[in-house]
């Protein structure tokens, strides 16, 4: 993102002649005077002027508790802003940036948040009821109603008691979020992303899921009756028993052992193993993309060049695990322990762990 002009100056905010700033870079103290300005705006007092950003530079400023109600920041970036009780209530905040912001408890209610992206935020207790998140594209820091198949993003978000109900969410991305009391009654979440996720007390009573993607997602305390007549993806757990993965794993070495003459390679993509003990177990080269593996046991296991891609081994055990060489982009190794795991390259193949976007901090 560009920022072409050069810095402002306090004359252009309080000055009266209407304009809205464009590639701009604000300061803190610009931006309290922005906001009195819009205060006075918002309540019909004298000197008033309406907050209108395009396309600029907020990053790291403070707006907590801010009241920015139906003021525009289109395409502006506030990464790394502390956001915390601020409101942009029925705001224009098309395509703007909120990675890695705390917005606890801030008020985005009716938002304008189409193409937004909040990777990394903390958004609990946040409150943005029917919001527009959908699809959108921006094209120099206008808005264009053109629509992609990308929706707002959410990876690696927290939303802890987050109210997104009666959102418009189609083809947005909660890859391996946290969604934790979240209520999404009544909300859009059609072709949305949930890999890697962990969904837990969610509300989804009324909510649209067609074609949402939850393989891959821990999901507790949501009602399964609902989750199985909601037309999304998800993973199985049925036919997975003990002896079953035991059998699997038998024929695996043996075609492991034999150069592929004998055997079967072990295919466990797209299983709910949550729970199981799968402690030293051979399962070099073997297919696991997208497996729920969240407390499983995995300590000592063979790994090398396994696919683990968008895996979700939330609170899983590899101490010790052989793990080079393997695929984990878009794994969830939250809480995971992995105390002596092998990483790197596989001697030999010039294979190498693949670790980018995973989640590995405990947040």
């Amino acid at each position: 993102m560009a920022y072409r002009n050069p810095p402002l100056k306090d004359e252009d905010i309080v000055s009266d002649a209407p304009r809205d700033f464009r590639n701009a870079r604000l300061t803190q103290d610009m931006l309290l005077l922005l906001h009195d300005r819009h205060q006075r705006y918002v309540k019909g007092q004298r000197n008033g002027r309406k907050a209108i950003l395009r396309n600029c530079d907020l990053r790291g400023l403070d707006l907590r508790r801010l009241d920015f109600s139906e003021a525009e920041f289109v395409a502006c970036n506030l990464s790394g802003a502390k956001l915390m009780d601020a409101v942009f209530r029925s705001g224009q905040l098309f395509g703007a940036k909120f990675d890695g912001s705390d917005l606890s408890r801030a008020n985005l209610e009716r938002a304008d948040l189409r193409a937004a992206t909040f990777e990394r935020a903390i958004l609990s207790a946040a409150q943005m009821g029917g919001a527009d998140l959908r699809e959108g594209i921006i094209m120099d820091g206008e808005t264009v109603e053109i629509t992609t198949d990308c929706g707002s993003s959410f990876r690696n978000a927290i939303l802890r008691d987050t109210d997104l109900s009666h959102a418009k969410l189609k083809n947005a991305d909660f890859g391996m979020a946290v969604l934790d009391g979240t209520n999404l009654t009544g909300a859009d979440v059609r072709s949305a992303n949930f890999r890697g996720a962990e969904l837990s007390n969610t509300k989804l009573e009324g909510a649209r899921l067609e074609q949402a993607d939850l393989r891959g997602a821990v999901i507790s305390g949501v009602d399964a009756a609902l989750l199985q007549h909601s037309m999304a993806q998800q993973g199985t757990k049925a036919g997975v028993s003990v002896e079953s993965i035991a059998e699997r794993l038998r024929r695996h070495e043996a075609w492991f052992n034999s150069g592929g003459s004998a055997g079967k390679p072990a295919d466990f993509s797209c299983l709910d193993l949550s729970g199981y003990d799968l402690s030293n177990a051979n399962l070099a080269l073997a297919n696991l993309e997208l497996a729920i593996l969240a407390d499983a046991n995995l300590s000592g296991a063979l790994l090398a060049a396994a696919s683990l891609r968008g895996a979700n081994l939330l609170r899983a055990r590899l101490k010790g695990a052989d793990l080079r060489g393997a695929d984990l982009l878009d794994s969830n190794l939250r809480e995971a322990d992995l105390t002596g795991a092998k990483t790197g390259e596989l001697p030999g193949t010039g294979l190498f762990t693949l670790l980018k976007q995973s989640v590995l901090a405990t947040d």
